[in-house]
């Protein structure tokens, strides 16, 4: 007799439409192996951005230097994305203590980075020391902690509908002050007569701000079961803070940045973070599929990154150093990889999911929403990657490899969109992220952006 409980595998078509409508449905996660896995990565990221800073950088670092801003990198950036992936009750307080914790450490930070004899290898060093005010470094510090905390507390006052309107203005006018300032060579000495970044930045957050103030005083009619259009004001305006730490520069400013959108968005919108996929627990069914998403990623991208040139074949090279592959990987996956992953899948991803479910409801088949999400998104990555500059191994005119990169961007976000739909997990796609940047600029010299 045949065996009635066997059920045939599914074929790769089959296995491709239907293993991403995995994200559309509520994940549970462990608490406990994030908690060791945030300890554990946060360790990692600390050694590998010391060994950069003090070996491999082009213009090696003091030790002493090396350690303070490994040490900030990963203690004011990155271990509260990773910690929070646990899942805090308690938001507000949650949200009061990282807005107090931010200006101490950034405080403790910048003055420490000030006093060492190596104080000049910070980049933000000589453009903080004249800001706004020329040669006072310790009041443009003064000036600079003043325009964060008017930055972190705007979207929160936005999330509240009971926040009067004059104090709410009040902050957003503190925060479009110092954005003014510096980012433009209005008054700073930092700067040429110019330079007017600022002219053009603060008036595109005003109107976010005034756009979120209206959706705070006009809020929708039902609860919502997802993010909508009308999430967008509160979403750009934590996102917005990229500029703060523009300029001066910091290392960590992207991940204040996703601190934000996390506590405002994920935390704050009450959806939980079981929605937006927020975790970083390991399994061992997700370390078999990042090696298979690995390995086609390999078989995809490299074949056709060298035929457009994009990998430059005549910079391979086979034998890289172990110390060189680690701290690049590292780096990738730690400062690049849990960036682009939060933002992006986590995020941009997410949302468009939550726009297809409510614009299609039981109409649309689940694959075409699962597809849809990821072909967008992966679009969209590909796009934001456009600026992106050529080093002078690359042979190609600049629109061009504009255009290759985009496409290279677009298709390697496929891997990390798939990976992402499967696991309802960062973790998986933030390592695959990290080994295929890695092994594009460590073997073959590409051009990527290596913010470390």
């Amino acid at each position: 007799m045949p065996n009635l409980t066997s059920q045939p595998k599914p074929t790769v078509s089959q296995w491709l439409a239907e293993a991403p409508q995995a994200f559309l449905r509520l994940p549970r996660f462990s608490a406990r192996r994030e908690q060791q896995m945030a300890i554990a990565a946060c360790g990692l990221w600390f050694l590998a951005q010391f060994l950069y800073l003090h070996y491999l950088a082009a213009n090696p670092w003091p030790w002493l230097a090396s350690l303070v801003e490994a040490a900030a990198v990963v203690i004011i950036g990155g271990f509260p994305v990773l910690w929070w992936a646990r899942g805090q009750r308690d938001v507000a307080k949650m949200a009061q203590r990282w807005q107090a914790r931010l200006l101490l450490s950034l405080g403790l930070y910048i003055g420490i980075g000030l006093a060492l004899p190596a104080a000049t290898r910070f980049r933000w060093h000589q453009i903080l020391t004249n800001l706004i005010f020329a040669d006072q470094p310790a009041l443009n510090l003064l000036v600079f902690l003043a325009g964060v905390w008017a930055m972190v507390r705007v979207p929160f006052l936005l999330q509240q509908q009971t926040t009067p309107t004059a104090v709410l203005w009040g902050w957003i006018g503190g925060a479009a002050l110092y954005l003014l300032l510096s980012h433009s060579g209005l008054i700073s000495p930092a700067f040429p007569k110019d330079y007017t970044e600022g002219f053009i930045i603060t008036p595109i957050y005003l109107l976010l701000c005034a756009w979120g103030d209206w959706q705070r005083r006009h809020p929708p009619r039902v609860t919502p079961t997802g993010l909508g259009l009308h999430d967008i004001p509160l979403i750009a305006v934590s996102l917005f803070s990229l500029y703060w730490f523009s300029t001066p520069y910091f290392r960590f400013g992207p991940f204040v940045a996703v601190q934000l959108f996390i506590l405002v968005v994920i935390f704050g919108t009450g959806l939980g973070r079981s929605h937006f996929g927020y975790s970083f627990e390991p399994r061992w069914r997700d370390a078999r599929l990042l090696g298979g998403m690995f390995l086609a990623a390999l078989l995809t991208l490299v074949p056709l990154g060298s035929l457009l040139g994009f990998l430059p074949l005549g910079q391979f090279n086979l034998t890289p150093s172990p110390l060189e592959v680690f701290v690049y990987v590292t780096l990738f996956a730690m400062r690049v990889g849990i960036f682009e992953e939060v933002l992006f899948r986590s995020g941009l991803m997410i949302f468009l999911r939550d726009l297809l479910q409510q614009a299609g409801g039981d109409r649309q088949p689940a694959a075409v929403i699962a597809w849809g999400a990821i072909l967008i998104c992966s679009l969209v990555f590909g796009i934001v990657h456009m600026g992106n500059e050529p080093n002078a191994h690359i042979q190609l005119p600049l629109a061009v490899y504009r255009g290759v990169y985009v496409l290279m961007a677009t298709l390697a976000s496929l891997f990390y969109c798939y990976t992402f739909a499967c696991t309802q997990r960062l973790w998986a796609g933030v390592i695959l992220h990290g080994l295929v940047d890695a092994i594009a600029v460590v073997f073959f010299g590409a051009a990527l952006v290596v913010p470390f």
